[in-house]
């Protein structure tokens, strides 16, 4: 499923990685703990787990460590 968003067209896992990376850049203008937002992003990993890439899914995780 392709999604329109400001007249480009993206996938839904293009999409959602486009939302993440734009909240990550947005705690430097509304600082947030780094417990939260990593709270956060798990919360929207499960939520898209079906659109993520296992690959990609353990690259965040060995990141992550």
């Amino acid at each position: 499923m392709m999604i329109n968003y400001q007249g480009e067209d993206f996938t839904e896992t293009e999409f959602y990685g486009r939302e993440i990376l734009e909240a990550i850049q947005l705690t430097n203008k509304f600082p947030i703990s780094k417990k939260k937002l990593t709270s956060s992003l798990e919360k929207m990993i499960h939520e898209q787990l079906d659109l993520i890439d296992k690959e990609e899914l353990d690259d965040y995780i060995n990141a992550k460590k």
